[in-house]
């Protein structure tokens, strides 16, 4: 009776322990009465109410179908209740000697914890999408806790009275109740809820248990190991806190609340919009810091019950700390996984908002301060460094608390010894913050490397016809390569820091073992006292692996996170560039789908006295200038080339500051249509209605007017064709009249067209001009304002208003076409007679006659077939005249095929690319770097199996041999340093740089050999994102895991080895382990690798769209489509977020699995030391329990860098298959060699030529014709007739399908296509400059003196444009900035530098006007005098002096001759295109220029 009164007063006590009661190992009773049961009670009724009321006034979420489930819960509550109610009435009949003081109060608030819970488990049901996560977290917690009082109370029974039994069975029957209602209240409700909150994510639906072990993720992992995922159709929707619109207005409004004083306001503002997800990281990232420092103190109990004789007692102890390794692994597994996830969110939400607001400062740019490159380095570069800095967040302070603690109990175990790590681990520390204070400058310069990169590829890919027609392939080969050599070796001094890091980062975990053990030995040997024992190395051995991983981590994550605050900075100096400054003064305006009478005194634009320029510290380009645009009337701006017209159309756009005066809009309801047609990528129906809705009736009366109806007749698919990135897929007039047709679609009260119909030929311009701007034109009907810059004087009798501009800048004269005509002046030099509004339509169409003399004719179909898609796929920018839109449909085959072949490696990987990368990299610098880290690894790890033959020798002869144990110990720490730095040295200085520039140029050759097809098939930013993305994964990313999945692979071994030499049991189950770490693998990276394929595609289309809006920014400004464009952002930016949001939690899968098959290697190890107590030494116990810890983390990191690694590999995958399987423009057989001087003469023969860019689709046939040298050829047709193809065949740009061309009596099929290019003279119709200096651009070839080259440019004009302003042969191209008509010029002046004897010119004077277009026609006709010279001309009027005509039309020559005697046939096609634009020409004397070409010197 004495041990009962003895229990029950211990019980009593708050304990916990309950000494010897119970077998020494139970809690106290009242312990469990109160921490155990009347806390978790408090807390959840403290949180019930309040959770109550939260819900109450939220709208119900579940249907009907749901109540049965509800029924089941509250009957379980119910009967809960019954239970509790039952206990309450049997503790309260039990004499107080068989309770405790809180044993009532415990039963009593349990059951008013039971009511108030299932009305709040009804209220969760029914107006929740997801199960109650505070249900489940208090009956799971509770249920754990009850389960221990329940065992409590059987021990108590079988001593006790029989009352104590029945109390027993209640509570038992409680506990099981309990166990059923966990259950019931996880039931996901997803098929139970109603059918707008069914399209929630499942992780939104998921219960806590499903959420905490990522089973959300199991759907989507068993669809990507199955087959192949798509983002639509597959990948689940984003939460409405990770969705571009909720982060942007969290970031964004962070941010404008920010102070910008700081160079780090934008980081802070970063903090303060992510603070809940960050700081819901902070109590889990906590816990783990707690449990990982329970593992010591596990090891040293398992090594001294290893060591204590086998009794009751310590057996029930060891199934304790069984126990305790269960809580402690699995415990790791959640809260690992659980901060983890939250900092993911965290920075996922950060990626949405920035990339949103960086997408809207754009917009808000002045067109100086656009720099592509810069913001696509800020999305792609950047954003990565924001990313990875952003993941190690919480290390920093968790990673600080860590080292402290190590330090703290280091002490306890090894006195002052200890100081040894500490002294270390800050010279570490103190070395790696001495390295990072060059890392933000380092890195700086290397990302201002990468921009200047990119900026080149973006302008080389956008102006890929131009590029091939001058030739140019080999320069912007060595160029562009050349600058990625210089990025990689700017990159170096950035990698060494890395090292430097790495190093620091290691030296504590190798040096701080050593020095500490000498010490102390060396202490112990002088004084006697304690000596190495086995517990004791061990348990030091798992406090140094403690002290060094967060010490190492917290280098790292510091390193890191400066890289990202250093991008963030980038991106604040970015968001607080220069704005546009809109000075204009704006009347509201009407609707711009009804336009309303206005009074005619009422002007629509009005400009008083104002300066305007592009640089305010320079003079002005445009000065002084007072105009006024009439409301509902004609205006047309000319000037010579050069004057400032395009620059005016700026200033009204508000574009261009004012330095004085005023600019007034009568409307802010504006259509612009640039000189070069800005497009975005779709099909011509969506450019024509951009972001207007479609309206059929209207859309066909524009589509007329614009003349498209018989282009939409020849396309394959019609208006339902894709255009190209730019409107590359379109002809030079097909893309200035589907931007003229956007421009008129959008009904707007003011239409300002940038000379947008000099690129048609006279017919269609006649139409088009006659439709819109004729006395029954539709802008005439709309009433709109109509301001035309146009190049040529002809259209001067038709308008309304004139204003004329000098060549110094100010307007010389403005007024009515009679008035000006009259006054002398610039207008009346041309000479023009009235306006005749009598168009007839009828000359257009004999002019087409030639149909019917055997020009191929097209399938008729309609246009509207389909209705509008909004989709994107391919891209490139502006080219010339006539069928290229059948290049997409040339390429759609090819790219099938490649992505069929694609999809098949997506999911299931390729086991090449890695011979693939070994290759690249070289034989001798991977063996040598697999040397270096398996002599690092066995460094690192044998240590341990020598501290045990130490300890082991200590026990027989403490203390002896210091000289011999420490030695090779030190020795072997040495050596490990050594070899890590040699790896590391290998890998990031030598192997990097390596495959950096073999890939980039495997890339480079693949895109310049490519054929036009795959430009218009392959949408530009998804080729700038291989040259971006992939490029930058492959330079930092992919070397990283490489590096550490070696590494850890190598370190696993080992570990595994030493796990085995501890325990050979342990060992048996390793075959176990490895095929389920196999299995574990193979289902993750199915889908894995298709997240981070499918994360690195969906990156192409946002990029594009930033590469368009800011190419497109003064357009798109002008309409005032800056809204519906961000919100076309935000949508790319969802499909981007769901990819990159999933792959983060598809890794968090990963490592949980990982962490759990880590807890089970333990949870076994640990029941084998229970199990086997005196079989195994504590040596062994130790070194297997000290490894579990470390193969616990390695194996984790394992498999994480290898599926990194499986997952940045590719990368690798897709430059090998891009450049592997994308089809070269070269051919086999075209590799004979030109003669020297070839062609010398520059006779030219087409030979029965029939060419497509697509099998049996020939868009030329039968084109035989002969060329004598010095001939002076004219091509001339209808838009689409087969002009520029003719040229394409003879620059090889397209194939040829029969027939032959010979130059100088050579095939040019024999010739490698670059030869040809570089050896004829090319000027494109859309000039195309590169990005360097001025001497770069005018000789890219490299074969001309500075005189020659200032000479050339003084023969075209041009000097004084560059020298004005301080320019010379070496500033950059970019900061002259000339406008569209003096690039035509500078490309002539460019032709006149290249050698050869043949000059083909494709519409190259379509930009400037008629004065100086005079002036390069006799500067054409005198330094190319000896030239063959073939033309395609749309002005006829301009060669009419040459030698002979070409007429084509529908890839036929329908006639050929002197253009003076086919003038005189009778029915001639060129006499009728002729005709009918001399009809409209409307000038009294028509300057043609006269005599034979031969004859002019």
């Amino acid at each position: 009776m004495s041990q009962f009164s003895e229990c029950a007063n211990l019980d009593d006590s708050f304990g916990p322990h309950a000494g010897e009661c119970r077998g020494g190992f139970d809690f106290t009773l009242l312990f469990e009465e109160t921490i155990l049961t009347l806390l978790p009670l408090g807390l959840v009724l403290l949180a019930t109410p309040l959770r109550i009321w939260f819900l109450w006034v939220r709208a119900k979420k579940v249907t009907d179908a749901a109540r049965p489930l509800a029924v089941f819960k509250l009957t379980a509550w119910i009967l809960l209740g019954a239970l509790q109610l039952a206990s309450v009435i049997l503790w309260s009949t039990l004499p107080s000697t068989y309770r405790t003081s809180a044993s009532l109060a415990a039963a009593i608030l349990s059951l008013i914890t039971t009511v108030a819970l299932s009305l709040l488990s009804y209220t969760e049901h029914t107006r929740a999408v997801r199960p109650s996560s505070l249900l489940s977290a208090f009956l799971f917690t509770t249920l754990l806790f009850e389960i221990a009082r329940a065992r409590t109370l059987w021990l108590l029974s079988e001593s006790d009275s029989n009352q104590n039994q029945f109390i027993a069975y209640a509570f038992t029957a409680s506990v099981a109740v309990k166990a059923i209602i966990l259950v019931a209240e996880a039931v996901q409700k997803r098929h139970l809820l109603r059918s707008k909150y069914r399209a929630y994510p499942p992780e939104a639906t998921s219960s806590l248990y499903s959420r905490y072990f990522f089973a959300w993720l199991n759907p989507l992992f068993l669809r990507g190991f199955k087959r192949v995922l798509y983002v639509d159709q597959d990948l689940y929707t984003l939460d409405k806190h990770l969705k571009a619109d909720y982060c942007h207005e969290r970031v964004n409004t962070s941010w404008l609340s920010a102070t910008k004083e700081s160079p780090h306001s934008l980081l802070k503002a970063a903090l303060r919009a992510a603070k809940w997800p960050i700081l819901q990281g902070f109590l889990p990232r906590a816990c783990l810091s707690a449990l990982m420092f329970c593992q010591p103190f596990l090891i040293n109990h398992a090594i001294r019950l290893s060591q204590e004789p086998v009794t009751d007692e310590s057996t029930q102890r060891g199934y304790g700390l069984v126990g305790a390794y269960i809580f402690v692994y699995v415990g790791i597994a959640i809260t690992m996984g659980q901060y983890q996830h939250r900092t993911y969110r965290a920075i996922t939400m950060l990626r949405g908002g920035l990339i949103s607001i960086i997408y809207r400062k754009t917009a808000t740019l002045s067109l100086k301060e656009i720099d592509p490159a810069a913001s696509m380095t800020l999305m792609s570069a950047d954003m990565e460094r924001i990313v990875q800095g952003w993941q190690t967040m919480h290390e920093i302070w968790a990673n600080a608390a860590e080292v402290a603690i190590a330090i703290y109990l280091l002490e306890e175990q090894l006195g002052v010894a200890c100081v040894v790590p500490v002294v270390v681990s800050i010279l570490s520390l103190l070395g790696s913050i001495f390295a990072m204070n060059f890392i933000m400058s380092r890195q700086a310069m290397w990302l201002e490397a990468i921009e200047k990169r990119i900026s080149a590829t973006s302008a080389m890919l956008s102006s890929m016809k131009g590029v091939k027609m001058c030739g140019l392939k080999d320069t912007l080969l060595h160029n562009m390569q050349k600058l990625r050599v210089d990025e990689l070796r700017i990159s170096k001094r950035f990698r060494r820091l890395i090292i430097w890091n790495m190093l620091f980062a290691y030296a504590t975990q190798v040096l701080a073992p050593v020095l500490t053990f000498a010490i102390f030995s060396v202490r112990a040997r002088d004084t006697g006292d304690r000596t190495l024992d086995t517990a004791r190395v061990f348990t030091s051995l798992s406090l140094f692996a403690l002290l060094s991983e967060p010490l190492a981590s917290l280098v790292m994550a510091l390193a890191a996170f400066v890289g990202a605050m250093g991008s963030l900075t980038r991106m604040q100096k970015f968001l607080q560039s220069g704005e546009r400054e809109d000075e204009r003064i704006t009347n509201p305006s009407t609707s711009s789908l009804e336009i309303s009478e206005k009074a005619d005194s009422q002007d629509a634009i009005t400009v008083h006295k104002a300066s305007f320029g592009w640089d305010s510290s320079k003079a002005p380009l445009l000065k002084d200038i007072t105009m006024a645009v009439p409301r509902g009337k004609f205006t047309l701006v000319v000037g010579p080339v050069g004057c400032g017209k395009s620059t005016l159309l700026h200033v009204l756009l508000g574009e261009i500051p004012s330095s004085s005066g005023t600019i007034r809009l009568g409307s802010t309801s504006i259509a612009y249509c640039a000189q070069n047609p800005w497009h975005m990528n779709g099909t011509i129906r969506e450019a024509i209605l951009g972001v207007s809705e479609f309206d059929r009736q209207w859309y066909e009366r524009v589509v007329s007017a614009c003349a498209l109806q018989r282009d939409f007749r020849q396309l394959p698919l019609g208006d339902q064709s894709r255009i190209g990135s730019g409107g590359i897929a379109l002809s030079g007039g097909q893309s200035q009249r589907i931007a003229l047709a956007r421009a008129i679609y959008a009904r707007r009260e003011i239409v300002i067209l940038d000379d947008a119909l000099s690129g048609l030929d006279m017919n269609t311009e006649n139409h088009v001009f006659h439709s819109l701007l004729g006395e029954q034109g539709i802008l005439r009907e709309m009433k709109s304002a109509v301001l035309l810059v146009s190049s040529s004087a002809k259209r001067l009798p038709y308008s309304d208003h004139i204003i004329c501009i000098d060549p110094t800048g100010k307007i010389s004269a403005q007024g009515s076409f009679a008035d000006l005509n009259e006054a002398g002046g610039y207008v009346s030099s041309f000479s023009l007679s009235r306006a005749d509004w009598n168009h007839d339509f009828s000359l257009e169409k004999d002019a087409e006659l030639a149909v019917a003399l055997g020009a191929k004719s097209g399938t008729k179909k309609d246009y509207h077939d389909s209705s509008p898609s909004i989709s994107g796929s391919s891209r490139r920018s502006s080219s010339n005249d006539d069928a290229n839109d059948i290049f997409a449909a040339a390429a759609a085959a090819a790219v099938t095929a490649e992505s069929k072949a694609n999809d098949m490696s997506r999911s299931t990987g390729d086991a090449k690319i890695y011979l693939y990368y070994v290759k690249s990299v070289g034989w001798k610098a991977a063996l040598l770097f697999v040397v270096a880290i398996t002599g690092f690894v066995f460094c690192l790890t044998f240590p341990n199996v020598w501290v045990q033959w130490w300890a082991a020798a200590n026990e027989t002869e403490p203390n002896s041999r210091l000289g011999y144990w420490l030695g090779i110990y030190g020795m072997l720490g040495g050596l490990a340093l050594v070899c890590l730095f040699v790896s590391c040295w290998q890998m990031i200085i030598t192997m990097v740089p390596r495959t950096g520039e073999r890939f980039h140029l495997a890339l480079l050759k693949t895109v310049l050999s490519a054929p036009m097809s795959f430009f218009v098939n392959t949408d530009s930013g998804e080729t700038l994102n291989r040259f971006s993305q992939d490029l930058q994964l492959i330079d930092m990313e992919l070397p990283i895991a490489a590096l550490n999945t070696f590494t850890t692979f190598i370190m696993c071994i080992a570990q595994m080895a030493l796990i085995g030499v501890g325990s050979i049991y342990a060992a048996i189950s390793f075959p176990v382990v490895l095929l389920a770490l196999f299995l574990v693998q193979k289902f993750y990276l199915r889908t894995s690798r298709q997240l981070r394929l499918m994360d690195i595609e969906t990156k192409a289309p946002l990029y594009s769209l930033f590469e368009e809006s800011l190419s497109g920014l003064s357009t798109i400004r002008a309409f005032g489509w800056q809204k519906d464009l961000e919100k076309r952002n935000h949508k790319l930016l969802d499909h981007s977020q769901r990819p990159f949001y999933l792959l983060f939690a598809a890794q968090r899968w990963l490592t949980l699995i990982l962490d759990l098959i880590v807890a089970a290697v333990a949870l076994m190890l640990m029941l084998l030391v229970v199990q086997l107590r005196g079989t195994v030494s504590a040596g062994g116990v130790g070194l297997a329990l000290l490894n579990v810890i470390q193969f616990s983390q390695t194996v984790k990191l394992l498999v994480t860098f290898w599926t990194l690694l499986e997952t940045q590999i590719g990368s690798v995958s897709r430059i090998r298959s891009f450049t592997e399987t994308a089809n070269s423009e070269d051919k086999p057989g075209e590799d004979n060699e030109a003669p020297p001087s070839w062609p010398q003469s520059g006779g030219i023969e087409f030979d029965n030529v029939a060419a497509a860019y697509r099998d049996n689709d020939l868009v030329l046939n039968g084109v035989s014709l002969s060329i004598k040298p010095g001939e002076k050829i004219a091509v001339c047709g209808r838009t689409g007739s087969g002009k520029t193809s003719l040229i394409m065949s003879l620059f090889r740009m397209i194939e040829l399908k029969g027939g032959a061309i010979r130059v100088d009596g050579v095939d040019i099929s024999t010739l490698p296509r670059q030869t040809v290019r570089q050896r004829i003279v090319g000027v494109p119709q859309h000039p195309f400059l590169l990005k360097g200096s001025v001497r770069l651009n005018a000789d890219p070839l490299g074969g001309a003196t500075d005189e020659a080259i200032l000479s050339a440019l003084s023969c075209v004009k041009i000097l004084d444009a560059i020298t004005k302003n301080g320019g010379n042969l070496d500033t950059d191209i970019d900061e002259i900035n000339l406008s569209v008509g003096q690039k035509q010029l500078f490309c002539l002046a460019r032709a006149i530098l290249r050698p050869g004897n043949i000059l083909v010119l494709d519409e190259a004077t379509s930009s400037i006007d008629a004065k100086t277009e005079e002036v390069m026609q006799r500067l054409i006709r005198k330094k190319f005098s000896n030239h063959t010279i073939l033309a395609v001309a749309h002005r006829l009027e301009t060669i009419m002096d040459f030698d002979k005509v070409i007429v084509l039309e529908g890839g036929r020559i329908v006639e050929i001759g002197n253009p003076y005697e086919l003038l005189e046939v009778p029915q001639s096609v060129f006499g009728r295109l002729y005709s009918a634009s001399q009809a409209e020409e409307m000038e009294a004397e028509v300057d043609v220029l006269g005599g034979p070409l031969k004859s002019v010197s």
